[in-house]
């Protein structure tokens, strides 16, 4: 497109927005508002006229910046996907370091010596148990047979 019909198309442009200006500033107004009555097919055939008139440019900029829209959504989409990446890269990194294994180790340590208390206190329990029991069996015994010497001396 040369500079000349650059500018008509311009020109063009510009008569019609001052037509459409002028016909909503010479539109019957309504009563008590701020609204007007405008000829609706004229407005929808200027407004087409309008966009007709606009400058290839305009659509092509449009179109780029579309695609520059969806290149950034796209670039988004893959840094949060290196970053996902990353973190299960550094989390697993983590999961193999030293630090990590000497605190593992030490875990299962405190848990093997927690298991040996719990048997060494439920081996003392039943022996206190077995002893109580052990006593408790002779006294009752004793019972039994003072009861029946005292029931031999009865008869």
């Amino acid at each position: 497109m040369n500079e000349r019909s650059s500018h008509m198309q311009e020109h063009d442009t510009g008569d019609l927005l001052d037509h459409l200006e002028n016909s909503v500033v010479t539109a019957k107004s309504m009563p008590f508002s701020n609204s007007c009555l405008v000829d609706r097919e004229e407005m929808l055939v200027l407004i087409g006229m309008i966009r007709d008139s606009l400058p290839a440019e305009l659509k092509q900029a449009k179109w780029l910046l579309e695609q520059n829209r969806q290149l950034i959504a796209e670039a988004r989409k893959e840094a949060e996907t290196m970053i996902r990446e990353a973190e299960s890269r550094m989390t697993s990194m983590i999961d193999e370091h030293e630090i990590t294994q000497k605190a593992r180790q030490q875990a299962n340590q405190t848990l093997e010596a927690a298991n040996h208390s719990a048997k060494m206190i439920r081996n003392g329990s039943m022996e206190y148990a077995r002893k109580r029991l052990a006593d408790l069996e002779e006294q009752l015994s004793e019972m039994l047979a003072t009861v029946q010497r005292n029931k031999q001396d009865l008869k």
